[in-house]
C-alpha cells in the first residue's frame, strides 16, 4: 500500500511540475483548480486500472481452477501444501524459497531451497503483500500468492524484468522462522 501511495503523489507531484512548467522557458502558475482536477484524473485513472486488474486476476485464477481465498487488501491466496508449523509473525526472520511469475507465465525471479531469501516480517524493504503473505503462512508450507500491482511493484514496475502495474504470482515455500 505504501508504494502504491507514493506512486500516486509522485505522479500528482509530476502532473503539478508538467502544468507549471510550460517549456520551462515562461512561469506559469499552477491553481489549486489544476492540482484538483490532476489529483481527481489520477484517482479516476486508478480506480480503472484496479477494477481492470481485477479481472484479470479472477479470469486466471479460474482458468487454472485454484480455490483461492481473498484478504481485505487484496491479495489473493491457497495454501497448496499446509503444515501446522509454527505461524510466522511481525518481526520474525523467514527463510524463503520462491517463484515470482508474471501472469502471462514468464518466471522474472527464482530462489531455491538451498539458497533461501531471508525476510524480517514487517521491515525489511520488500513488497508489501510479501509481508502480508509471510504472515498467512506456517513453517513448511507452501502457497500462492497474487499480487495486484499496488501490493507488488506499483506504478514503476522493478527497472527490470517486472513491468509497471503488473500483478505478480509468488509460489512460496517458508523454510523456516527465526
Amino acid at each position: 500500500m505504501i508504494k502504491f501511495i507514493s506512486s500516486k503523489i509522485f505522479f500528482v507531484l509530476l502532473i503539478a511540475g508538467t502544468l507549471g512548467c510550460n517549456g520551462c522557458s515562461e512561469k506559469k502558475e499552477v491553481s489549486d483548480a489544476d492540482i484538483a482536477r490532476a489529483q481527481r484524473d489520477l484517482v479516476k485513472d486508478s480506480k480503472k486500472h484496479h477494477e481492470k486488474e481485477i479481472k484479470e486476476i479472477d479470469k486466471y485464477i479460474k482458468e487454472r481452477k485454484w480455490p483461492m481465498e481473498t484478504s481485505k487488501t487484496g491479495l489473493r491466496y491457497w495454501i497448496y501444501e499446509p503444515s501446522y508449523g509454527k505461524k510466522a509473525m511481525m518481526e520474525d526472520i523467514a527463510a524463503i524459497s520462491y517463484t515470482i511469475t508474471l501472469l502471462d507465465g514468464k518466471v522474472v525471479y527464482e530462489t531455491t531451497d538451498a539458497n533461501p531469501k531471508y525476510v524480517r516480517i514487517g521491515r525489511d524493504n520488500v513488497e508489501t503483500g510479501l509481508h502480508e503473505a509471510l504472515q498467512l503462512m506456517r513453517m513448511g508450507e507452501r502457497a500462492r500468492f497474487i499480487f495486484p500491482s499496488h501490493l507488488a511493484f506499483g506504478f514503476t514496475g522493478d527497472s527490470g524484468k517486472i513491468p509497471p502495474n503488473a500483478s505478480v504470482l509468488y509460489d512460496i515455500h517458508l523454510i523456516s522462522i527465526q
